[in-house]
């Protein structure tokens, strides 16, 4: 009918559902998948595993996740076949109580769908073509739908973009899984959450989280990174984390030992893992995790605690893994006076009232009963305050004395307070009466707010922290025997008196030492560094004058590299431009952090400006990223992999493509240009010893075109500049040449050269090179040629070589030929 009427000859295609799935038994051309059909056929129910809260549900629930591993691993059929993915399925609503239930999508887990559905496609095709189908776009009563929500947002549709163009294939090898026990408002979650935050923020780290349950603090950790609630006993979580290993998650943290179940999942998934414990014995017992703790730590990569004390209660001094590492203050608390004086005046306290403060969630382990009695104990010599909530059982055993406390006047309990710096400004000295707690951040707080403290012996890490401040400052605190209240009364009636008598700026002088001790981004980096040890510290440092148009690009391309930077410095160089408030947008715009140094004055030179670069830079590589060029975000990870085992290696560079100002393509790639004096050297990935790099690569012409395609460790560039500052002083085209040199003349030095080209390097009239007199652009050449035949003793073949160049470059600048000895730069 459709040839006679019409002269069509349609395709006829059978949809896969109610167990028909070859269109060859119906005389058919081909099928398209309709899942849920058949794509369930293979996999385990899970309706044992989760809570239902309808008790007469009857229908089939399966995971999401084994579905995908199911549908990727299934072989090609025999006859032409559209594939067909589904970012979601839930039909109950529609069959009330016996519906089919995908459970446990995400956008990732589609995307891993969709993604390789179109890999597949392009090797089986559909009559040619290369075909995928979603079911569907809004089937919101079978929870089938791409359209945006208010828990997901775009994020589907995020996700099928990524496939459809291939974005998400470069993915990260660096990401690091967090996981915690769950998402409750207490100090080891926070301390998970902040580390996440700031590993991003600062570093650019790709994170995950993953807990073992929910809580108040869930909607604020998915705010930071996606988040994922897995339970261990699963048959699916192996399963869950060998997919995230394959995504770029190799490395993960563990935080808490009520997390450490997870551990033996994490080694099946050959996921290696920092193990960090903020539990003590008494907990352990409750809760029994001594024995999953014993197991996740034979298990990690390290161990960590926050306390050579915390240690030892917990028996671990003799792991050969252990490491100590006290946590950072993931909290501004400085000491406000006017915080000080405002809560006090609320409180009809005047400024010679003496006040003795106690945080946390009021139980037991914290010792609040204890606090209690150091109240009573101090007779009305001082107010004492407790800042949080109280345990319900707790308070009504000391429903009695407790009424008589507050009743009296000198007793306060705001309860839990939002402005936790604040109050710790109004008061004198910190309580710390917990009878166990391993190393708890208000403790830090009140140190950094200025306070002194006074603490139990042997409750944890934080009567060690006391005792080396007191012994490397003039600040002072006190550990009193374990339950001692007279003797902690006493010690805090000490304290009291000699922080009161202490002026304002003594005390704030105290408070910024101790946040300087207490850097969370220190501590997230030594966290870094241990997890993904494989990473050197990189500095970043973006010179710039005048570049505002191309800085949210380069900056852009920074940020979205693959693996984590110790540092981005933009070092503008008195720009009038707004460089700098573009810069500063962009970074916020990203979340990411950046340093911002701005001369006020011109320096005149551009290796001046790489030379204060080095200088300020604090990590073990640098990457001089030029404001006006930009890269592929494989660009570092690229590079590191070529430079790894390889600790001779000083400087590593990429081939470039070119682009004008506008950022239209001038060149694939600089290869052709490397042939005409390298010949084959640079046409491959490239190894060389420093001095053959010169002989082979850098004596007639410098082949490094663009510094921003290169990045070097640190100490020796550092060396190298410092030992040609005469000749930068008037080089102001070949001074990177001259560097060179002089880097790659050091002893026992080796180069790498990788021929894909990450690096894209702007060419346009403000550069240097195009602002250069062309006569002074050939007389610096041929300084660099005199001088490079003297260092290394070029044979009379290579000095032809170099005459020919100035010879060529003077017939394509439409110079006079100019004789060599006249005028030449004399050699430094």
């Amino acid at each position: 009918m459709f040839r006679t009427r019409h002269g069509l000859d349609p395709l006829f295609v059978m949809g896969q559902a109610f167990g028909d799935e070859n269109p060859d038994l119906f005389g058919l051309d081909g099928a398209i998948e309709f899942p849920p059909h058949k794509v369930v056929s293979n996999c385990n129910l899970i309706n044992d595993e989760i809570t239902l809260f309808d008790n007469d549900f009857s229908g089939q629930v399966y995971d999401y996740a084994e579905v995908v591993d199911k549908v990727l691993a299934q072989p090609r059929t025999p006859f032409p076949l559209i594939r067909t993915a589904a970012p979601s399925w839930d039909n109950d609503a529609r069959r009330q109580g016996k519906g089919l239930v995908l459970h446990g999508s995400t956008p990732e887990l589609y995307e891993r769908w969709l993604s390789g559905l179109i890999e597949q496609a392009q090797s089986r095709t559909f009559f040619g073509e290369p075909v995928v189908c979603i079911n569907a776009w809004n089937e919101w009563a079978e929870g089938a739908y791409l359209e945006p929500d208010q828990h997901f947002g775009s994020a589907y549709l995020n996700a099928t973009a990524r496939a459809c163009t291939g974005a998400g294939k470069n993915r990260s090898r660096s990401g690091i899984l967090l996981i915690g026990h769950d998402a409750f408002p207490a100090g080891a979650q926070r301390l998970l959450l902040e580390t996440g935050r700031t590993l991003k923020h600062c570093f650019g780290t790709e994170i995950q989280f993953l807990l073992l349950d929910g809580g108040a603090l869930l909607d604020e950790y998915r705010n930071v990174a996606p988040t994922e609630i897995v339970t261990v006993a699963s048959k699916t979580t192996t399963a869950r984390l060998e997919y995230l290993r394959r995504q770029g998650f190799q490395s993960a943290i563990l935080n808490s030992a009520a997390s450490s179940a997870l551990a033996p999942h994490l080694a099946e998934a050959d996921i290696g893992f920092l193990f960090l414990i903020h539990e003590l014995p008494g907990l352990l017992r409750s809760r029994n995790l001594h024995t999953p703790m014993e197991k996740a730590c034979t298990l990690a990569r390290h161990v960590i605690a926050p306390a050579q004390s915390v240690a030892k209660r917990l028996d671990l001094e003799t792991l050969n893994n252990l490491k100590i590492l006290p946590q950072g203050l993931y909290t501004e608390a400085p000491f406000s006076l006017q915080a000080r004086l405002t809560i006090r005046r609320e409180m009809g306290l005047g400024t010679a009232d003496r006040i003795i403060i106690g945080a946390g969630y009021a139980d037991l382990r914290k010792g609040f009963d204890l606090f209690l009695q150091l109240w009573r104990k101090m007779q009305g010599a001082a107010h004492c305050v407790w800042l949080g909530d109280i345990d319900p059982s707790l308070k009504n055993n000391l429903h009695v004395e407790l009424t008589s406390a507050l009743s009296s006047g000198t007793f306060h309990m705001p309860g839990r307070v939002e402005n936790v710096p604040a109050w710790l400004a109004v008061a004198d000295v910190f309580a710390l009466t917990s009878r166990e707690d391993p190393y708890p951040s208000v403790v830090l707080e009140a140190l950094v707010a200025g306070l002194p403290c006074v603490a139990f012996e042997e409750t944890g890490g934080i009567p060690e922290l006391l005792q080396q401040i007191d012994s490397e400052t003039d600040h002072r605190n006190s550990i009193v025997p374990f339950a001692d209240i007279p003797a902690m009364a006493n010690a805090a009636h000490k304290l009291a008196t000699w922080s009161s008598e202490r002026s304002n700026r003594e005390r704030q002088k105290a408070a910024r030492a101790a946040a300087q001790r207490f850097s969370f981004r220190h501590y997230a980096q030594e966290l870094l560094s241990l997890a993904l040890p494989a990473i050197p510290k990189i500095s970043v440092v973006i010179p710039s004058h005048n570049y505002a148009h191309y800085m949210n690009r380069r900056l852009s391309s920074i940020f979205a590299q693959m693996v984590p930077v110790f540092e981005i410095i933009v070092l503008d160089d008195a720009s009038d431009d707004n460089s700098l408030g573009i810069a500063r947008q962009t970074a916020k715009d990203w979340d990411r952090e950046i340093t911002c140094i701005e001369n006020t004055v011109p320096s005149g030179s551009l290796f001046k400006q790489w030379h204060k670069a080095v200088r300020i830079a604090r990590g073990d590589w640098i990457w001089i990223a030029e404001a006006d060029d930009f890269c592929e975000p494989e660009f570092l990870e690229r590079i590191l992999d070529g430079i790894k085992n390889k600790p001779a290696v000083v400087m590593a560079f990429t081939d470039s493509r070119a682009v004008d100002e506008d950022g239209a393509p001038i060149f694939p790639s600089y290869r052709a240009y490397y042939s005409e004096s390298a010949g084959l050297l640079m046409e491959n990935d490239s190894y060389f010893t420093g001095e053959s790099f010169l002989r082979g690569c850098l004596s007639e012409r410098n082949l490094v075109l663009n510094v921003s395609s290169a990045l070097f460790r640190k100490k020796h560039l550092l060396t190298a500049i410092k030992g040609c500052q005469t000749d930068l002083k008037t080089l102001r085209v070949a001074g990177d040449w001259r560097i060179y040199l002089e880097l790659l003349t050091q002893k026992n030095v080796e180069v790498i050269y990788l021929a894909q080209p990450l690096n894209v390097h702007r060419r346009h009239g403000n550069s240097v090179t195009h602002t250069l007199n062309r006569r002074n652009h050939i007389d610096e050449i041929a300084y660099m040629h005199r001088l490079l035949a003297s260092r290394l003793a070029l044979p009379e073949t290579h000095i032809s070589r170099q005459k020919h160049y100035c010879a060529m470059l003077e017939q394509q600048f439409g110079l006079a030929p100019h004789n060599a000895s006249e005028k030449a730069l004399p050699l430094s």
